[in-house]
């Protein structure tokens, strides 16, 4: 009995699993109106010391970027990264801190880069769709200089030559401001008031 009871308790300390952060966390706000949405776009970098993201894009309706931090610059459009291992998706909004192919192999540290443990936000798109999306698929591609990339979660150009990963996902809105339903009856109520008494005096 005492046999099967360590061994219960061995089997559920084995399906335990230690929380790790993903390496890159990306998440944006919406504020706006249907037709002319605002999208901010914030990226944590979670990877090892050694990795800085220096490239990043994202799929909207519209491509028109409005923003970006101080030393980026507006990327190519319809990046894809589907002949490098990642998935089959053209990234109309991109932003990256090097304007040449051969840069991220050349360069060392760069201050506009997003260091390890760093966020970086103010990547910003306006949007005409109709409603405001609540996940966006993106990219970001970093910069390493260890021969081979150790990091968990690589999902595209793992291990290439310089230590060049990248990674897609989701980003997920951690804020929609669009006008409230309560509000709008509130307005409308108003003004039949004002109306009302216009019409009746």
């Amino acid at each position: 009995m005492k046999l099967g009871s360590a061994c219960a308790a061995a089997l559920f300390l084995g399906s335990m699993s230690v929380a790790q952060a993903s390496p890159v966390d990306v998440t944006f706000t919406v504020s706006g109106a249907a037709g002319h949405w605002l999208y901010d776009f914030s990226i944590t970098n979670n990877l090892l010391p050694a990795n800085e993201i220096y490239s990043f894009g994202v799929v909207l309706n519209t491509t028109n970027r409005r923003g970006a931090p101080v030393g980026w610059s507006l990327g190519s459009v319809g990046v894809n990264w589907f002949n490098y291992g990642g998935a089959n998706i053209n990234y109309n909004n991109t932003w990256v801190t090097c304007l040449t192919a051969s840069c991220p192999l050349n360069f060392t540290d760069r201050e506009a880069d997003i260091n390890a443990g760093e966020t970086t936000s103010g990547f910003q798109v306006l949007d005409n769709g109709l409603t405001a999306l609540t996940s966006v698929p993106w990219y970001v591609t970093s910069y390493g200089r260890s021969p081979v990339y150790p990091g968990p979660g690589c999902s595209f150009i793992c291990n290439a030559p310089h230590d060049n990963p990248g990674f897609q996902g989701r980003a997920f809105a951690s804020a929609v401001a669009v006008p409230s339903p309560i509000w709008l009856f509130g307005a409308v109520l108003g003004l039949l008031s004002v109306m009302r008494r216009k019409i009746c005096s």
